[in-house]
């Protein structure tokens, strides 16, 4: 299964690189995360990772299975419920001019006991997931754009 969503936020691409490559700064932007550390020492490329504690949900461990500096990055997701075999996520980025920003979401996932798992897919975690990196794209792209406000105020 692959979902995949698009959102254009105002503000030049190295400021939204910046918010978006501290990994842990999620829970500062994201509702469904109480809290984010980094399980690593290293904080920034491959070998990195960080542990999410998510809302109603549990724990999640993601490490930076590839890294482009100022262009994109993804991560290996593991707590996922049993019915998932293998998911990865990630964001990348595209400068649309000085002051926007395309940035794109993925996520790529298999799942186990096919058929069961490939018609969950197709009606429950395709919408479900679908819907989340929505709202974790507005999320984000509100913390960007009202941080680019804040900077200017002071």
């Amino acid at each position: 299964m692959h979902v995949q969503r698009i959102i254009e936020i105002d503000a030049p691409i190295a400021v939204v690189w910046r918010k978006l490559s501290n990994l842990t700064d999620i829970q500062n932007w994201s509702e469904t995360i109480n809290e984010a550390h980094y399980h690593t020492d290293v904080e920034r490329g491959v070998g990195a990772g960080r542990t999410c504690d998510v809302k109603g949900f549990g724990t999640i461990v993601e490490n930076v299975l590839e890294w482009n500096e100022n262009e994109s990055f993804k991560l290996s997701m593991e707590g996922l419920p049993a019915l998932v075999k293998d998911a990865r996520g990630g964001w990348r980025l595209e400068s649309l001019g000085a002051n926007r920003t395309r940035a794109t979401m993925t996520i790529d996932m298999q799942t186990r006991f096919w058929p069961l798992g490939a018609v969950m897919e197709k009606l429950m975690l395709g919408p479900k997931f679908a819907k989340a990196i929505e709202g974790v794209q507005a999320e984000f792209k509100a913390y960007v754009e009202s941080s680019l406000s804040t900077e200017k105020a002071a």
